[in-house]
């Protein structure tokens, strides 16, 4: 059994109000959060349209609001955070599929909340990250920089716990 497995969750309803919460580390990087998310991609042939190849996600949160979002943050090692609605997200081209995150077995913290904004398909013409030279890696890597963090601008300005924006 794989330590990480991704449930797609059919029932997890999104409305375009909804407030969708991304964690970012201390570092807000950009390229490490790609890196995660290329290497996680094929965990992704679950969700109906990705059974080829697997897709490049950011991993999120449905909360109420900021200080739900703050609450959920406060007990983690996430340092930084960003709040963006489905509309605005689904306004821009991206699809937000509910999904349960499992660790070892175990449905991570909040995973009744976790949702997955998807960027883009894994480009279905290569072999699964993990399985790539460096040279192609960085290849993948700077090919979808781009549209990746495009996706994550969306959820600024980012915050720190200390609720001052963060520039990026």
């Amino acid at each position: 059994m794989p330590a990480r497995r991704v449930i797609f969750r059919l029932d997890r309803a999104i409305s375009d109000n909804s407030q969708v919460l991304v964690r970012f580390g201390r570092d807000v990087d950009v390229p490490q959060a790609l890196r995660v998310a290329l290497g996680a991609s094929p965990l992704y042939r679950v969700l109906p349209g990705f059974e080829r190849a697997g897709a490049v996600c950011v991993s999120a949160f449905i909360v109420r609001d900021e200080a739900e979002a703050v609450a959920i943050l406060a007990d983690t090692v996430w340092d930084h955070y960003g709040l963006a609605t489905a509309g605005t997200l689904r306004r821009a081209g991206y699809q937000i599929i509910g999904t349960d995150i499992e660790d070892e077995g175990e449905l991570i913290p909040h995973s009744d909340r976790h949702v997955d904004v998807v960027v883009c398909p894994y480009p279905g013409t290569i072999a699964v990250y993990d399985q790539l030279s460096r040279a192609e890696r960085r290849t993948v890597r700077e090919r979808l920089a781009r549209p990746y963090e495009q996706a994550l601008r969306l959820f600024d300005p980012r915050r720190g716990l200390n609720r001052e924006p963060q520039v990026p």
